[in-house]
């Protein structure tokens, strides 16, 4: 963190002192013994946020079968725990609502504040935990550091939530490279100069990283945090985005299947109707649920198509690109990167017993013939006619590669030497009978000349001499007068 930065926000004379009430409460929530009768008196020294805690407790909100009229029957009703953190939050928000500054949209801040703390309070009672009132006011508080930089910092803050509008996950980056520090870890380290409780603290500083909390408190600060997500639904410029990321996180963190998470987000949108009277906070109008959340699907829905049209494009892109690098362009034959690859392979797989394995050597007769007499276009044409009779006679069996110039090889796993002779004469037979036609129309008979070798485990000791046998095979066959098949046949090895 910009220590600078840090020491400036905290000493700066702009940011809002605590009302006395609040540092009572916040003395009081502090001490583990603290009775009810001690929390009573306190706040109702405070006609006001006496008057606050119990509508909020009368309120739909809670919905309580019976009118409670005291803060003393708030406590047995709702419980210590509730009715002190409602006692906190109601005095430090009261304080803090016209603490943004000129230049600061109170609106949008507090529309997703209030947001995040409905959310986060649902959430903490979907999955079962027991802190669900410091939930709320975690998430009502989370983005407390927005409102101590811009008060410290003014108009350079400002001009980065200009930028940034209500990205919430792009404040977070720009804030960290604009002023070495964000808001979460600023609004951590005001909450503990305040002396904050140890949970709203850590949930101030987490709430954009909770995987770095302390692990005591992760499941609220969890919750916090993906009530922030929720929020985002709400009112960001991307509803769908932030809709996948919900669910994802959800899912992620909760093991919650959209099934669950989806109604959710109703029940935060009328629960946040209801805070935002109780609090009287600036949030303007939060809309209908039901359009929100229609648009927020119909935009999902959109990304999800274009995701899946991106996937395919990729996956025909990449396609392309292996094709690139292992084919031959102009034969369509497997080049000598992907033969390198395919016979390196096979013969490990032969020398451990897969069974035997067979290639074919052969090059074209007389090519330079068909360049010289009937043009280079003509003995393109040669070479992807032999490609296509070899892939068309191959076929799943074996691999047809252009070794280089006018050589092919055709590699044949788990064929015998004998099966692989017959292949190579049926492949010679399919080539002659295949004629050419040249530019101008003639018919021309392409030959070639083939050499086989068949490794059967045990006499090569290496890819490379494997193939300088088929290559051998080759040699003979043109020194046998071109236009015919060799097979290499490895002399048995003499006994001692």
């Amino acid at each position: 963190m910009n220590q600078e930065l840090l020491d400036k926000v905290l000493k700066s004379p702009r940011l809002p002192s605590l009302p006395t009430i609040a540092l009572e409460v916040i003395d009081l929530v502090q001490q583990r013994d603290v009775n009810i009768k001690q929390i009573a008196n306190t706040i109702q020294h405070d006609p006001a946020l006496t008057s606050k805690i119990l509508r909020t407790v009368n309120s739909s909100f809670y919905g309580q079968a019976h009118s409670v009229g005291t803060i003393s029957h708030a406590l047995v009703v709702l419980g210590l725990n509730s009715v002190k953190t409602l006692a906190l939050g109601f005095s430090l928000v009261g304080n803090l609502s016209n603490a943004g500054g000129d230049g600061f949209d109170h609106m949008a801040f507090w529309k997703r504040s209030l947001y995040s703390a409905a959310a986060a309070r649902a959430l903490a009672k979907q999955v079962g935990i027991v802190q669900q009132e410091e939930s709320f006011l975690g998430g009502l508080l989370q983005d407390l550091g927005m409102l101590a930089l811009n008060q410290a910092l003014g108009e350079p803050y400002q001009n980065v939530l200009a930028q940034v509008g209500v990205e919430h996950r792009q404040l977070i980056l720009m804030e960290q490279d604009q002023f070495g520090a964000d808001h979460a870890e600023i609004g951590g380290a005001l909450a503990e100069q305040w002396h904050l409780p140890p949970m709203l603290t850590h949930s101030i500083r987490y709430h954009e990283d909770p995987i770095e909390a302390p692990e005591d408190m992760l499941a609220m600060i969890y919750c916090v945090a993906l009530g922030g997500r929720a929020a985002d639904v709400f009112i960001s410029e991307s509803p769908g985005e932030a809709l996948d990321n919900y669910y994802r996180l959800a899912e992620t963190w909760f093991h919650m299947p959209q099934e669950q998470s989806q109604p959710l987000l109703t029940a935060i949108h009328k629960n946040t109707v209801e805070m935002k009277h109780l609090f009287d906070l600036p949030t303007g109008d939060l809309g209908n649920a039901d359009g929100i959340l229609a648009r927020a699907n119909d935009a999902l829905l959109n990304l999800s198509m274009q995701q899946q049209q991106q996937t395919a494009e990729l996956q025909a892109q990449n396609q392309v690109l292996v094709e690139q690098a292992t084919k031959d362009p102009l034969t369509g034959a497997a080049n000598r990167r992907r033969f390198n690859d395919f016979i390196a392979e096979q013969f490990r797989a032969a020398t451990d017993g897969a069974g035997p394995l067979s290639i074919l050597f052969m090059d074209v007769d007389h090519f330079k013939k068909f360049n010289d007499t009937y043009g280079h276009q003509t003995g393109d044409r040669v070479l992807v006619e032999v490609a296509g009779v070899l892939t068309d006679k191959v076929g799943d069996t074996g691999l047809v590669a252009r070794y280089g110039g006018e050589e092919f090889a055709v590699i044949l796993p788990r064929m015998d030497r004998v099966s692989a002779a017959r292949k190579a004469e049926e492949l010679r037979g399919a080539i002659e009978r295949n004629a050419v036609t040249s530019d101008e129309g003639k018919a021309l008979t392409v030959t070639v000349s083939i050499g086989v070798a068949t490794h059967d485990g045990t006499f090569f000791t290496s890819a490379e001499q494997f193939i300088r046998a088929a290559d051998q095979g080759v040699y003979a066959a043109k020194g046998a007068g071109r236009n015919c098949v060799r097979v290499f046949a490895p002399r048995p090895k003499k006994v001692a």
